[in-house]
């Protein structure tokens, strides 16, 4: 992980972004309770913000250990959710998911159309990745 950087907002939360140059991925830690659109909003911002400075769609794997989703908010962060999978990545993998944030990411995953893969370590999830681009034959 040879890059790392960490954007913070106003808002409740951070999500802490290392860049693996050998495996040309991100690892996202969000460090958030999202309960108000204004979090949503923000969250959504810090992901867009720093997935932009590589130009192109970004593998990505997303550890869940701190993140939390209020059960009235959950539509609205899926419709976000749903955005920034089809602007900014690829092949991507949870890892650490609650039950609640697995239940919207799942639920955001049908009616949006992204991606839902769950893997039990960082190291299943980026053998994941790598497995998904050999079988869509690309690097």
């Amino acid at each position: 992980m040879t890059q790392s950087n960490q954007l913070r907002s106003a808002a409740r939360g951070r999500i802490e972004f290392q860049y693996d140059a050998v495996n040309d991925l991100i690892i996202a830690t969000p460090r958030w309770t999202i309960e108000t659109e204004a979090d949503v909003d923000a969250w959504y911002e810090q992901y867009a913000s720093y997935a932009q400075k590589f130009g192109r769609k970004m593998d990505m794997v997303i550890v869940l250990d701190h993140f939390e989703i209020k059960p009235g908010i959950g539509v609205t962060w899926g419709v976000a959710r749903g955005r920034i999978h089809k602007q900014f990545t690829r092949f991507n993998y949870r890892v650490h998911a609650s039950n609640r944030v697995k239940l919207f990411v799942n639920t955001s995953g049908v009616r949006y159309n992204v991606a839902t893969e769950e893997a039990a370590t960082i190291e299943d999830a980026i053998e994941g990745i790598l497995a998904a681009r050999r079988a869509a034959n690309v690097a």
